[in-house]
């Protein structure tokens, strides 16, 4: 749920404003996944309700996880849902990307329709934010610490020589403070960046996070909301 969502912000964010950053950002990312020219649909993988309502607002697929333990097995429940449904080709990204553009989704599910396997690196900490690929072979979702390495040998045992794309619009996930005062230097024309300046934010950076010192609790990736699309 959203108000369970980034507690690892809670230095400089309330509670409140993290819940609306985040879904702030799942709107975002959707609206990106939903314009790219050949994405054909865009589905959330969630079993809490208010991401659920948001997310069919927004004009995404609502598909449950099942009470799925972690991203990887929401992940792959709505892998699943997808090939039922007749997918061939898709890309699984985290909602917390907001500087994606749906040029980036289309130019991943090219990729993947090329060589089969796409992998966008999280430069600083070894995770994996985007992999694209073909459910004909389909790659074992390994989200979590060292995801990058682990998506790499998935892929080597699919017999397959990945595409590594490194996008930094796609690469930088709003995870920690400093996370978001990187993504307010890119100056977006995001909902994402309108509400951090409302919030100002710029100004909790110059004051050094004063007044904003809180507990920071880790709840794990199965707090986050997982976005896919699929052609």
């Amino acid at each position: 749920m959203f108000l369970r969502a980034k507690q690892r912000l809670s230095s400089i964010l309330t509670a409140s404003e993290r819940a609306t950053l985040a879904r702030t950002m799942l709107t975002d990312v959707l609206e990106a996944a939903c314009s790219a020219p050949t994405s054909k649909k865009v589905a959330v993988v969630t079993s809490a309700d208010d991401v659920a309502r948001e997310a069919a607002r927004l004009g995404a697929v609502v598909i449950d996880d099942g009470g799925a333990n972690g991203t990887n097995e929401a992940i792959a429940a709505g892998l699943a849902k997808v090939e039922k449904r007749g997918g061939r080709l898709v890309v699984a990204l985290p909602s917390d990307v907001p500087a994606i553009l749906g040029e980036d989704v289309s130019t991943l599910l090219q990729a993947a329709e090329r060589n089969r396997v796409v992998i966008v690196p999280a430069p600083r900490d070894g995770g994996t934010n985007a992999v694209a690929f073909t459910l004909a072979r389909p790659l074992q979702p390994c989200f979590g610490p060292d995801s990058f390495a682990r998506h790499i040998a998935a892929a080597d045992r699919l017999g397959i020589a990945p595409i590594v794309c490194r996008n930094a619009r796609i690469g930088l996930d709003l995870d920690s403070p400093a996370d978001l005062f990187d993504f307010l230097d890119l100056s977006t024309s995001t909902a994402t960046d309108r509400y951090l300046r409302s919030i100002n934010l710029g100004e909790r950076r110059r004051c050094g996070f004063a007044g904003y010192s809180r507990p920071i609790v880790d709840v794990g990736a199965g707090n986050e909301f997982d976005v896919g699309c699929a052609k």
